[in-house]
Formats: C-alpha cells, structure tokens, sequence
C-alpha cells in the first residue's frame, strides 16, 4: 500500500525508527499531549491524508515513472497506517520505557514544537545514489478545534399580524312605541286636516305617538301632504309618528318602496318618522297574500328602510280559520312586532285580545293590539249594535295590560266617539312596560 518506488521499505524503516528515537525522548507529560494530538490527527484523516502521504513518502531525486492518480480513499489508507505506525510506538515505550524524571514546560515544548528547524522535519543525509531526502512543511497540530457551525441564517422577519377585523358596528335601538295611540286614515277628517289640532288633541289625551295613513296599494303615495304638516308640528312634543301602508302584493316590491319612502321622508330641522307598520290584510280585503309575497315584500322593505326603523308587522287577529292560512311565521322574522287588529265585532273583546297576545308570544316579538274604537255595524251592517261600545274597550284595554302589552291603541281617529276616547284617555296615565 506504502510503495511507491523499490526504496520505499527501506525509507519507511528509517521514518519509524526516528519517530521511535524521538518518542523516546519525551517524558510522560509530553506522551500524554502526543496521544492527544495524534488522536487529533486521525479525527482529521480526510483533511490531512494527502499531507500525511507526502511526509513519509516523499518524491524521489531520481527519474521514476510517473505518479499513478491517487484516490481520497487511498489517501485515507496512508494516513491511517502512519497513525498505527505512531501509536504502536507510543504504545511499546509506553509500556518498556522506565521512569523518567519530568523535564521542564519548556523542555517538553522543545522537543514537540521544536525540530532541527522551525516549521520542517529533515531526515538524515541518504547515501549516494539513494532517493533525496526532501525538507517538507509540516503544517501545525495543535489541539484541534471543531469548526465553528455557520451562522444560523436570520430569521425571516415576522409578518405583521393582521390587525384585527373591526368588529360590526352594533345595531342600532330602534324606537317601539309605549302607552297609548290612534290611528289616522283620512286626514282631510282629522281635526280637518289641520296638525296643530291634531297635536293638541292628542297630548291632552295622552298619547304617545300616532300612526298616519302614507299610501296604499290604490292611493298611491299620500304620504308629502300627511307628514309635510303633521311631522313639524310634532317638534319638541315628544310624539311620535309611524307611517303606516296597505299593500295589496300585486308587486310585493313597489309596495316595499312605497311604505319606504315614509320612513326616508325628511326636511332639515323636522323629526321623521319613528317606525312603519304594513298592514298586511287577507283576501278578503282584496289582498293578494300568500308566503312568497309576504317574504318578498318584507325582505325588500328591510333593505330599503334605514336600520333603526323598526316595522311593526300589522296582521289580522290570528282566529281560529287564520292561524292556518296567514303567513305568520314569513312575517315574524322581518319584523320588531306584531300589531294585531284585534277587532271582536260580535265577539267577547277580552277573548280576542287574550288570543291575540298568547297566540303570537310564541315568535317572540312585542304584541301590542289595535282595538275597536267603534261600532261593529260600520264594517258589517248585520251585526247587532254593540250596548256599551265603551265597556268593549275597557275589556280591551284590561286583557291586554293583563298579558303584558307595553302600548295599545285604537282604530280610528275619525270613527271613535267620545266615551271609547275617553276609556283610552285614561288608559294613558296608567303605569305601561
């Protein structure tokens, strides 16, 4: 493995007896640093084979034939056996060498660091004709250290976090009405149409707020000249005005812009509406009702309408023939309440009331009834006249503060005689949720 040339046995003699010469002139402190550094040495076998192969095989002085290509592997191999041929000699003098006194720091540094001269290992003069013997560099052995890792590569800057999505604005209150009120169809036979009169008239009753006729399916928009009077009139009083509408659901969706427009009505320094009711009647009235156009007409008019209107979804009393056929459950979720026209004609008064408000608790809304303020006979000429019109409404009034209504009202302001106004009068300076 070692042989270069036919001289190379002889050459490798003459390196390991040298090396021996010279172990043997270290002391046991020296011994311990060359085992130390030729276990170094052979941690760094790939690193220093190719130095290693040329200190102990030097080129000859002579002509040779030429150097065959040497593998790392090779490399490898030269290295490893000048590391065994090193330690078996640390070994054997290790074992046979007596003891020796312990020379100076300074002495042993000599003769590790120091050779014939610095920085080169020389070898004895060879005889005529044999191969020259080389001065060669020999690179320093010093403790070996483990190359320092690279640097970790930076960390790559950390995304700033999204701020966080702003949270939807909450919804706004919407205004529901309290206590008491009446409803307005006809203004011309409103106190004459005149709103200051109106106004008066129902602050001394005690009213907290009014709903006015704005258009209808057949009237078109009547809202401009109802509101233009009746909404200035009402500054700083603390009445409220609710539009209301009657749509036929021919187009579900001009009848949402129609009962819209109320609610978007406005002049600078002038309240505005504070709520509308739709009032959705059966066929009968001439009303094309079924769930589809309930749901379209709602849907749109929630699109349409400022988000603190609230609609209070006005419907028929839900009597034993209606709660199969009207679409509650289609107006419920468009809706802030449900006004139920609780008109008993012929009926016990507290009973359609007491149904109205138990019926519709179950969608969760605030029911607050309309009552009759007249007689029965004005929709339906059959009916016997009603004794005591005015005891009528008081039941009204008792059944539906008995089942928690928080506001009454009645229909209508040009229908209702004195002694109904006055039981809804006093109805007002009652106690209301």
């Amino acid at each position: 493995m070692l042989t270069r040339s036919p001289d190379a046995a002889a050459r490798h003699d003459a390196v390991r007896s040298r090396v021996l010469a010279r172990l043997r002139r270290l002391d046991d402190a020296a011994l311990a640093r060359l085992r130390s550094l030729l276990t170094d040495l052979l941690a760094r076998v790939d690193a220093l084979a190719e130095v290693v192969a040329d200190l102990l095989l030097p080129p000859s002085a002579t002509a040779r034939p030429p150097r065959a290509p040497r593998t790392v592997a090779t490399a490898r191999e030269v290295a490893v056996a000048a590391g065994v041929v090193l330690l078996a000699g640390v070994a054997a003098l290790g074992l046979t060498a007596p003891p020796r006194a312990t020379a100076p720091a300074t002495a042993v540094q000599a003769a590790v660091e120091v050779p014939d001269r610095p920085g080169a290992w020389t070898l004895p003069a060879p005889e005529p004709g044999a191969a020259r013997t080389e001065a060669r560099s020999v690179p320093d052995l010093g403790v070996y250290t483990a190359p320092a890792p690279p640097p970790a590569a930076p960390a790559p800057p950390a995304e700033a976090a999204a701020p966080p999505a702003p949270a939807p604005p909450p919804a706004p209150a919407r205004w529901l009405p309290t206590g008491t009120g009446m409803w307005l169809h006809d203004w011309g036979k409103s106190e004459g149409g005149n709103a200051a009169a109106v106004v008066a008239r129902a602050q001394s009753s005690g009213f907290t707020h009014l709903y006015v006729q704005t258009g209808s399916t057949r009237k078109g928009w009547i809202g401009e000249e109802v509101l233009g009077q009746l909404l200035p009139a009402t500054a700083g009083t603390g009445l409220k005005v609710i539009a209301w509408d009657f749509p036929k659901l021919i187009d579900p969706e001009a009848d949402a812009q129609r009962m819209a427009d109320a609610a978007l009505w406005s002049r600078p320094g002038v309240p505005r509406v504070a709520a509308v009711a739709p009032d959705v009647e059966t066929a009968a009235e001439g009303t094309r009702l079924s769930a589809e156009a309930v749901t379209r007409y709602y849907t749109r008019l929630r699109e349409l309408l400022p988000p603190e209107i609230a609609v209070l979804a006005t419907v028929p009393w839900p009597s034993e023939k209606r709660t199969g056929f009207y679409p509650y459950a289609e107006t419920a979720p468009h809706s802030d309440a449900f006004i139920p026209m609780a008109y008993w004609y012929n009926r016990s008064p507290a009973v359609v009331t007491e149904t109205s408000m138990t019926w519709l608790a179950q969608f969760g809304l605030p029911v607050m009834p309309v009552g009759q303020g007249y007689d029965g006979r004005i929709d339906a000429p059959y009916l016997p006249e009603d004794p005591d019109l005015a005891a009528s409404v008081q039941q009204f009034v008792d059944a539906a503060r008995a089942h928690g209504a928080r506001s009454i009202s009645l229909w209508s302001w040009q229908t209702t005689g004195a002694p109904p106004w006055d039981v809804l009068t006093r109805a007002s300076g009652l106690p209301w949720p």
